[in-house]
């Protein structure tokens, strides 16, 4: 990607007509090092677009003159083409201060997010692990203005925090993780990059993990405080980014083990996943809409109904349910068990799914979440450079704030070893 990038401003240049500014030489791929920087505001001055001369126009204001724009196929009137958060300067020609979103891999018209991974000894994460969330994420229904679908998930692990830093309890949580954050993690990446660190444990308890806020900048699992499986990791990475994406337990609100709500956001599947396409323990966030459901009237026959643009068919595709604890035999079409009795039942029947001790509830319908996530980190991704403004497009910066977060669905200590 790298060389393409230099290949086609090279060739924007000739096309254009137009002399390049500056002559500043592109950064060349950062390389990992011990952080011991402030996590203030990067610093790092956008460098000058060749074939864009200083009083080009350039009417969104994002560094990227309307021209070079047009040849790149960017939005000349919007900063941020793919709507992902990252501007299209960076997206486009990397960032000074040793940092090149390009050479990572970034599109300014595909949807990128970028995590940096950091690490207890004897943490390190599979790439394998790694390939399953980066998967549902290429995966996913998501159109963007390049005419491809799914987002590019960049995991880039990074480095293993030392024994000496390795805090055994992150209690609390989050003043003890800042104690690694100034450490570990680059400042220029800080306006790009999710922080993530996979550590031993938080908060004195066994959660599997937790998020700074919905949505948020920063998340921790710790499925290592129950020895988690490598399905459970994934999970729980792929459930607290989500959770730095926007999701909340239930979606848009925070009512856990909705049965209509069929999304690792849910505790019934954040470690299981679902049967989607004849695979099973599949990773995935909401891709379809589910019409509203009530407890007091579950007919296993016409299971969950569409909603929205999704079909029956869509439906169908999604087996490997779960509800109260135990999966069950059935898609979410029909034929559904519900209560996991061995048969499908002709007469409806009354059934408590979120473990409130009633069973008439009204699950409200449930949205396609792949289509509602929201990119800005809670106000800290979208950093466009010096002279630059966030819009953040919203006035509220968390659904959830960071001191508002519970510990995410808790493992079994006693596999503990």
């Amino acid at each position: 990607m790298f060389k393409l990038r230099k290949a086609l401003m090279t060739a924007s240049i000739t096309v254009l007509g137009l002399n390049g500014c500056g002559g500043a030489e592109l950064p060349e791929a950062e390389t990992a090092s011990t952080r011991q920087q402030d996590q203030g505001v990067a610093t790092a001055i956008p460098l000058p677009v060749p074939g864009c001369p200083l009083d080009a126009l350039d009417s969104d204001g994002d560094g990227v003159c309307d021209a070079m724009e047009l040849f790149l196929g960017t939005s000349p009137l919007k900063r941020d083409t793919d709507g992902d958060k990252l501007d299209d300067y960076a997206e486009s020609f990397g960032f000074g201060g040793g940092l090149d979103l390009t050479a990572l891999g970034a599109n300014p018209r595909r949807k990128d997010v970028f995590v940096e991974v950091d690490y207890y000894p004897g943490l390190k994460p599979t790439q394998a692990m790694l390939n399953q969330v980066i998967t549902a994420f290429a995966n996913a229904p998501v159109s963007n203005t390049d005419f491809s679908t799914g987002i590019t998930l960049h995991l880039v692990v990074d480095q293993e925090i030392a024994a000496a830093d390795a805090d055994l309890d992150l209690n609390p949580v989050w003043t003890d993780f800042d104690v690694i954050k100034a450490k570990y993690f680059t400042a220029a990446r800080a306006p790009y990059f999710h922080y993530r660190v996979f550590a031993k444990q938080y908060d004195g308890g066994f959660s599997s993990g937790i998020s700074r806020g919905v949505p948020a900048h920063d998340f921790v699992v710790t499925v290592a405080s129950f020895n988690g499986t490598e399905l459970q990791s994934a999970g729980t990475l792929m459930h607290e980014l989500g959770h730095n994406l926007g999701l909340r337990h239930g979606g848009n609100d925070e009512d856990n083990y909705k049965p209509n709500y069929l999304n690792i956001m849910n505790y019934e599947y954040q470690f299981y996943g679902f049967g989607i396409g004849g695979l099973n323990n599949v990773l995935d966030y909401s891709r379809v809409s589910v019409a509203s459901f009530n407890e007091a009237s579950v007919n296993e026959a016409s299971a969950f109904a569409p909603a929205g643009s999704t079909t029956e068919a869509d439906l169908a595709a999604i087996s490997g349910l779960r509800f109260n604890g135990a999966q069950v035999t059935g898609n979410a079409s029909g034929d559904l068990d519900f209560n996991n009795n061995g048969s499908i039942q002709a007469a409806s029947y009354a059934r408590d799914f979120n473990r409130n001790g009633t069973t008439n509830d009204v699950f409200p319908y449930a949205q396609n979440d792949w289509k509602a996530l929201v990119y800005d980190g809670g106000g800290q991704i979208g950093f466009a450079g010096p002279g630059f403004d966030r819009d953040l497009g919203r006035e509220e910066l968390y659904f959830v704030p960071p001191e508002k977060m519970e510990p995410c669905l808790a493992g079994d200590p006693s596999q503990r070893r």
